[in-house]
């Protein structure tokens, strides 16, 4: 796992080009310094207290389904020792990232990125570089962060460790779904737009990519001796704490979307879980034999890679 996070922390601004790409997001700038101009904007380092600039580590673009619109994130890395993890460096970062939207919003610099594109929320990106990452401590910590008010509604979504790991496991499955499927037509599934109309994009959300449960669908092809055949895989990916009630919950919510309703081809149903405990990979296995595989053999049960535990497949 230290191998991992060394990764990760290395190149954390990479690795958020790379998700993000995978995910549908478009790259608009990266490393770019704006001016400051507001006075109620303060620096912790400078003697003055001034600020002068901000520096904008990563500025992509999403098409939101939801608004109709494109929209903008600013994302801010950072890669410190897992000690640093605490309230107040926390509440100080969430400031900096809120004060660098607010100008980043009228700066002529960041405006030629932004022509056709509405800024509306940040990412604070968190790596614990020493691999000390205490999953029971960053939930404890969270809890005592406050938000500063602001006038312009904004979007703002912190990522940990354990979230980034997440991600990169997500990333790394979805690489190689695309990679053995060439003609894959991965989409991520929004059941909920226009009320019972369910609806397929090659992007992502930030709100969607922070839920315990991530659907998408693709193509695959099945070979036979007489031929080929094309199946429709519906995938759940599942990132919620792993017991009996959620993965109860999890099937219910497939029966209430009518989820493996939708297609006239051959389909299956992919569950892609993230093992957080060493029981967790028999957990599941006992209870999908129990409740679900003998009815339904259309499911398959898949594990994403925690490395925190022993590698799975």
């Amino acid at each position: 796992m230290g191998e991992l996070s060394q990764t990760i922390g290395k190149k954390l601004e990479n690795f958020g080009n790379t998700l993000f790409a995978n995910l549908g997001w478009e790259m608009l700038a990266q490393d770019l310094p704006i001016d400051c101009t507001r006075s109620t904007h303060k620096s912790p380092t400078a003697k003055s207290g001034e600020k002068r600039t901000h520096g904008i580590d990563i500025l992509q673009s999403f098409y939101n389904p939801f608004s109709a619109r494109k929209e903008a994130v600013i994302i801010e890395c950072k890669n410190h020792q897992w000690k640093d993890f605490i309230p107040s460096n926390l509440n100080q970062w969430i400031e900096e990232l809120l004060n660098t939207m607010e100008c980043a919003s009228t700066s002529p610099k960041a405006a030629q990125y932004l022509t056709d594109t509405t800024l509306t929320t940040g990412i604070l990106l968190f790596n614990s570089s020493d691999n000390l990452y205490d999953y029971v401590k960053a939930t404890d910590t969270l809890k005592k962060i406050t938000i500063p008010r602001r006038r312009t509604p904004t979007m703002l979504y912190l990522a940990d460790t354990g979230r980034l790991e997440k991600w990169f496991s997500l990333n790394n499955e979805i690489t190689r779904i695309k990679q053995q499927n060439k003609e894959h037509n991965f989409g991520i599934i929004y059941p909920s737009i226009s009320g019972s109309q369910w609806d397929r994009q090659n992007i992502i959300t930030p709100s969607y990519l922070f839920s315990d449960y991530i659907f998408a669908g693709y193509t695959k092809i099945n070979e036979h001796e007489n031929g080929t055949e094309k199946v429709d895989v519906k995938a759940v990916f599942f990132f919620d704490t792993i017991s009996e009630d959620s993965m109860l919950y999890l099937l219910n919510m497939i029966n209430v979307l009518q989820f493996e309703s939708r297609t006239e081809r051959k389909q299956e149903v992919h569950i892609y879980f993230f093992p957080e405990k060493a029981d967790d990979k028999k957990l599941i296995g006992d209870y999908f034999t129990k409740i679900v595989l003998q009815s339904k053999p259309q499911y398959q049960i898949r594990f994403l890679d925690n490395r925190r535990l022993s590698p799975v497949t």
